[in-house]
């Protein structure tokens, strides 16, 4: 299994390089592409801790791909969401991703993959349990 998570992070690492990004850049701007979100949700979906989070923000905002807006209604909260470049870069790359994994998926039919996804998700959930509780 590591080798698996391994080898797909080198190939998004390679597929976003050319455009400045990270892998972990590029997961939470797609993370941002359908909706405003918070910090804290991205540190609960990402594989990484609220400091990080704050470092990566800092640093896409300080790029113009991603912008900060304080809810009027309770000012201690900062929503995020991308911007107009960050939109058209993500969509971009995200286009890009779909050929990269159809590449990878090459030669498994429709029902292995659907298993494979299946197990996937029961392995993600138990890891979730486990750090619910521990």
């Amino acid at each position: 299994m590591a080798g698996l998570v391994n080898a797909v992070d080198k190939g998004m690492a390679n597929e976003v390089a050319p455009y400045g990004l990270t892998s972990m850049e590029f997961s939470l701007l797609r993370h941002c592409l359908e909706e405003e979100c918070t910090a804290t949700h991205l540190a609960r979906v990402l594989p990484v801790d609220g400091s990080r989070v704050s470092r990566l923000v800092t640093g896409l905002v300080e790029k113009g791909l991603l912008r900060r807006r304080r809810l009027r209604s309770d000012r201690r909260i900062v929503m995020l969401r991308l911007s107009e470049e960050g939109r058209e870069l993500t969509s971009h790359i995200v286009e890009k991703m779909k050929l990269y994994d159809a590449m990878l998926t090459e030669g498994v039919d429709e029902e292995e993959l659907r298993v494979f996804v299946s197990v996937s998700a029961r392995i993600i959930a138990n890891h979730a349990a486990m750090q619910e509780s521990g």
